[in-house]
């Protein structure tokens, strides 16, 4: 019997894609990441998720979006980029400008309704690996410092997925990592919380500013951050453009 034809048109759901106020759009299909593409059970078993107790839970969905949405064929991804901090210290970049969970969401459920399609919408709080899934389907690569590094727009994005059971006509590939040579995110982080490619997030001031509000541990310096931490983004090369995709330059902290 021959195989049913697919249903999603790529071109068209990129084209959307825009229109409902995204940068940019890639498609992957929703088989299981492996260890290499993101190396979560290593990082549990090293205990570098210190407090984040939830990343113990539903692993296996966070590995596999077809456990997440049974059926699932698709993952549509989606990249928002936001402008660059105008200096370090104090907030981080991501939540300078906007509460970008509604925002992404918003614009999702509008692309989700666009194109006619079942599937489920995720954007940080859904245990799938947005980053992961982004780097699948060809929109940029996994820095050293574990987040995605865009060609455009460095690693100054928020992302999103329309998990969804829906093949594609063409799916996009992995591009090049542009960080094999490179290790300046790395020599950046004052509390050497990277190594081998992933967090020790027991050292990222990140950690202490948002997701575990304490003081920082003896030895350990916030460099002046109150909220995140944009530390080892802004030693990356690729974060260093004059220009990024809402045509704020470097330094500019703008609300959209």
């Amino acid at each position: 019997m021959p195989s049913a034809s697919p249903q999603l048109d790529s071109r068209l759901v990129k084209r959307l894609a825009l229109e409902s106020g995204f940068d940019a759009c890639g498609i992957a299909p929703a088989d299981a990441l492996t260890d290499a593409e993101y190396p979560l059970h290593e990082w549990l078993r090293r205990g570098w998720h210190g407090g984040l107790s939830y990343m113990e839970r539903n692993v296996d969905k966070r590995m596999d979006p077809r456990l997440l949405l049974p059926g699932a064929r698709s993952v549509i991804c989606c990249v928002s980029a936001y402008p660059p901090p105008a200096s370090s210290g104090g907030v981080a970049a991501y939540a300078r400008t906007r509460e970008y969970h509604e925002v992404v969401k918003n614009m999702l459920h509008a692309l989700k309704q666009r194109l006619g399609i079942d599937g489920k919408v995720c954007c940080d709080t859904v245990p799938i690996s947005d980053k992961h899934w982004a780097a699948r389907a060809g929109l940029g690569w996994i820095g050293r410092h574990t987040l995605l590094v865009t060609p455009k727009w460095g690693s100054w994005v928020n992302l999103g997925e329309i998990v969804t059971t829906e093949e594609c006509d063409v799916y996009d590939s992995p591009i090049d990592n542009g960080c094999i040579n490179c290790s300046l995110c790395v020599e950046a982080c004052h509390n050497h919380a990277i190594g081998d490619n992933m967090i020790d997030v027991r050292r990222c001031t990140a950690y202490y500013t948002t997701h575990h509000p304490q003081p920082l541990p003896e030895g350990m310096d916030a460099h002046g951050y109150t909220l995140g931490c944009d530390i080892c983004q802004l030693a990356c090369p690729c974060n260093k453009v004059k220009e990024n995709s809402v045509g704020l330059t470097e330094g500019q902290d703008t609300a959209q």
